[in-house]
């Protein structure tokens, strides 16, 4: 009998692991569209955080470079359901960085998700996108590009 409630609760145990790890790893189609872009010059480079510390270092899960049409573009990428915050902006002079005046204002169009241009940009918490699991539709998302 004893035995009999040791494979059970094994089993139990064995089920239960499985099906957080495939909860974990589930993956979603994701359609990105960055618009306003201005003009057709540079390149539109886009990071995927996936975390606070991710945020706040600058260390993306993904980082995209695709070519600047006007008036936006649409980028197709595969990512694990959980909370994102994406950043674009458009390198118009195509020099791999995000050109700063005077305080660090960028001088070259930039977006964060869930960003108005109304106010500086925020945090992590502020920005973030929840992408949901378990599911074959696309998520679709819009970060508009805007210019101090």
């Amino acid at each position: 009998m004893k035995n009999k409630k040791f494979i059970i609760a094994a089993l139990a145990l064995i089920m239960a692991s499985n099906l957080s790890f495939s909860q974990k790893s589930q993956k979603r189609n994701v359609k990105l569209k960055v618009s306003n872009i201005g003009a057709n010059a540079g390149n539109i480079i886009i990071s995927a955080h996936n975390s606070e510390e991710s945020f706040k270092k600058r260390k993306p899960c993904q980082t995209l470079n695709v070519k600047a049409q006007a008036p936006s573009v649409e980028i197709a990428l595969s990512l694990e359901s959980g909370e994102y915050v994406f950043c674009a902006y458009h390198d118009t002079n195509s020099d791999g960085e995000l050109n700063a005046g005077l305080f660090g204002i960028p001088k070259e169009p930039f977006a964060f998700s869930n960003y108005d241009g109304k106010s500086p940009p925020g945090n992590f918490k502020k920005h973030k996108v929840n992408i949901p699991g378990g599911s074959d539709e696309i998520f679709e998302l819009e970060i508009k590009l805007f210019t101090f």
